[in-house]
Protein backbone atom coordinates (compact mmCIF):
# COMPACT_ATOMS: atom_id res chain seq x y z
CA UNK A 1 0.00 0.00 0.00
CA UNK A 2 1.32 3.43 -0.90
CA UNK A 3 1.87 5.72 2.09
CA UNK A 4 1.63 9.49 1.93
CA UNK A 5 3.29 11.89 4.37
CA UNK A 6 1.05 13.95 6.59
CA UNK A 7 1.35 17.61 5.62
CA UNK A 8 -0.57 20.35 7.39
CA UNK A 9 -1.47 24.02 6.97
CA UNK A 10 1.29 26.24 5.57
CA UNK A 11 3.39 23.15 4.77
CA UNK A 12 0.63 21.92 2.46
CA UNK A 13 0.40 25.24 0.64
CA UNK A 14 4.17 25.26 0.14
CA UNK A 15 4.18 21.67 -1.13
CA UNK A 16 1.33 22.38 -3.55
CA UNK A 17 3.12 25.44 -4.91
CA UNK A 18 6.42 23.58 -5.31
CA UNK A 19 4.94 20.51 -6.97
CA UNK A 20 2.32 22.20 -9.10
CA UNK A 21 3.67 25.48 -10.49
CA UNK A 22 1.25 27.58 -12.50
CA UNK A 23 -1.79 26.42 -10.54
CA UNK A 24 -4.02 28.41 -8.25
CA UNK A 25 -4.25 27.29 -4.63
CA UNK A 26 -6.65 27.98 -1.81
CA UNK A 27 -5.81 31.70 -1.77
CA UNK A 28 -5.59 32.16 -5.57
CA UNK A 29 -7.92 33.21 -8.33
CA UNK A 30 -9.76 31.08 -10.87
CA UNK A 31 -11.30 32.24 -14.16
CA UNK A 32 -12.08 35.62 -12.63
CA UNK A 33 -13.74 34.00 -9.61
CA UNK A 34 -12.15 33.77 -6.18
CA UNK A 35 -11.07 30.32 -4.99
CA UNK A 36 -13.26 31.18 -2.02
CA UNK A 37 -16.23 30.24 -4.24
CA UNK A 38 -15.16 26.58 -3.97
CA UNK A 39 -14.78 26.59 -0.19
CA UNK A 40 -17.35 24.83 1.95
CA UNK A 41 -19.62 21.84 1.49
CA UNK A 42 -21.73 21.14 -1.59
CA UNK A 43 -24.68 18.73 -1.88
CA UNK A 44 -25.12 16.61 -5.00
CA UNK A 45 -28.17 17.69 -6.98
CA UNK A 46 -27.68 15.66 -10.15
CA UNK A 47 -25.18 13.21 -11.67
CA UNK A 48 -25.83 12.63 -15.34
CA UNK A 49 -24.00 11.03 -18.25
CA UNK A 50 -24.95 11.80 -21.86
CA UNK A 51 -23.53 9.50 -24.54
CA UNK A 52 -22.66 10.42 -28.14
CA UNK A 53 -26.18 9.47 -29.28
CA UNK A 54 -27.66 11.92 -26.76
CA UNK A 55 -29.00 9.24 -24.40
CA UNK A 56 -29.00 10.27 -20.74
CA UNK A 57 -28.14 7.85 -17.95
CA UNK A 58 -27.67 8.34 -14.22
CA UNK A 59 -24.57 6.46 -12.92
CA UNK A 60 -25.93 6.12 -9.37
CA UNK A 61 -29.62 6.54 -10.23
CA UNK A 62 -31.79 9.62 -10.49
CA UNK A 63 -31.77 10.00 -6.69
CA UNK A 64 -28.00 9.83 -6.21
CA UNK A 65 -26.77 11.50 -3.05
CA UNK A 66 -23.44 13.06 -2.24
CA UNK A 67 -21.34 15.76 -0.70
CA UNK A 68 -18.08 17.38 -1.76
CA UNK A 69 -16.11 19.64 0.58
CA UNK A 70 -13.26 22.06 -0.15
CA UNK A 71 -11.29 23.63 2.73
CA UNK A 72 -9.19 26.80 2.89
CA UNK A 73 -6.03 24.79 3.57
CA UNK A 74 -6.35 23.00 0.21
CA UNK A 75 -8.06 19.78 1.32
CA UNK A 76 -11.04 18.13 -0.33
CA UNK A 77 -13.25 15.09 0.13
CA UNK A 78 -16.09 13.64 -1.91
CA UNK A 79 -18.71 11.04 -1.07
CA UNK A 80 -21.34 9.83 -3.55
CA UNK A 81 -23.85 7.01 -3.24
CA UNK A 82 -26.81 5.32 -4.81
CA UNK A 83 -29.27 4.95 -1.95
CA UNK A 84 -31.08 1.61 -1.75
CA UNK A 85 -34.70 1.71 -2.94
CA UNK A 86 -35.69 0.07 0.33
CA UNK A 87 -33.66 0.38 3.57
CA UNK A 88 -33.80 -3.42 3.84
CA UNK A 89 -31.98 -3.74 0.48
CA UNK A 90 -28.32 -4.61 0.15
CA UNK A 91 -25.75 -1.88 0.91
CA UNK A 92 -25.86 1.05 -1.52
CA UNK A 93 -23.22 1.70 -4.17
CA UNK A 94 -20.67 4.16 -2.89
CA UNK A 95 -17.74 6.26 -4.14
CA UNK A 96 -15.51 8.09 -1.69
CA UNK A 97 -12.14 9.78 -1.98
CA UNK A 98 -10.12 12.56 -0.36
CA UNK A 99 -6.92 14.48 -0.78
CA UNK A 100 -5.87 17.97 -1.80
CA UNK A 101 -7.03 20.20 -4.62
CA UNK A 102 -5.69 22.85 -6.95
CA UNK A 103 -7.41 25.03 -9.51
CA UNK A 104 -5.89 25.57 -12.95
CA UNK A 105 -6.88 29.12 -13.80
CA UNK A 106 -6.30 29.18 -17.54
CA UNK A 107 -7.78 25.71 -18.16
CA UNK A 108 -10.93 26.19 -16.06
CA UNK A 109 -10.26 22.94 -14.22
CA UNK A 110 -10.00 21.77 -10.64
CA UNK A 111 -7.73 18.83 -9.88
CA UNK A 112 -8.39 16.50 -6.97
CA UNK A 113 -5.03 14.98 -5.94
CA UNK A 114 -6.25 11.70 -4.44
CA UNK A 115 -4.58 10.50 -1.25
CA UNK A 116 -7.21 7.97 -0.19
CA UNK A 117 -10.12 6.32 -2.01
CA UNK A 118 -12.39 3.31 -1.91
CA UNK A 119 -11.19 2.55 -5.46
CA UNK A 120 -7.58 1.27 -5.37
CA UNK A 121 -6.80 2.49 -8.90
CA UNK A 122 -7.55 6.09 -7.79
CA UNK A 123 -4.90 6.09 -5.03
CA UNK A 124 -2.24 8.67 -5.85
CA UNK A 125 -4.08 9.78 -8.99
CA UNK A 126 -5.08 13.24 -10.16
CA UNK A 127 -8.79 13.52 -10.94
CA UNK A 128 -9.21 16.54 -13.22
CA UNK A 129 -12.66 18.11 -13.62
CA UNK A 130 -13.82 21.08 -15.69
CA UNK A 131 -15.82 23.49 -13.54
CA UNK A 132 -18.28 26.30 -13.86
CA UNK A 133 -20.32 28.21 -11.34
CA UNK A 134 -23.99 28.94 -11.99
CA UNK A 135 -25.78 31.58 -9.98
CA UNK A 136 -24.30 32.01 -6.52
CA UNK A 137 -25.02 28.52 -5.27
CA UNK A 138 -24.33 25.95 -8.02
CA UNK A 139 -21.05 24.31 -9.00
CA UNK A 140 -20.93 22.04 -12.04
CA UNK A 141 -18.02 19.60 -12.35
CA UNK A 142 -17.66 17.63 -15.55
CA UNK A 143 -15.44 14.98 -17.07
CA UNK A 144 -16.09 13.81 -20.60
CA UNK A 145 -19.75 12.87 -20.88
CA UNK A 146 -20.44 13.06 -17.15
CA UNK A 147 -21.62 16.13 -15.31
CA UNK A 148 -22.24 16.56 -11.58
CA UNK A 149 -24.24 19.52 -10.32
CA UNK A 150 -23.61 20.54 -6.71
CA UNK A 151 -25.57 23.06 -4.61
CA UNK A 152 -23.84 25.00 -1.84
CA UNK A 153 -24.90 23.48 1.50
CA UNK A 154 -26.72 25.82 3.82
CA UNK A 155 -27.36 25.39 7.51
Amino acid sequence: MRRFPVVRGAQLAAVVLLILPGTAHAQGESRGASIDRFLGSWELMRWVSVNDAGQTTYPFGENAQGQITYTADGRMSAHLMRPPADPADAPPQHLAYWGTFTVQTSAGTVTHHVIGADRPNWLGSDQVRRFRFERDDLLVLSLGQQSLTWRKARR
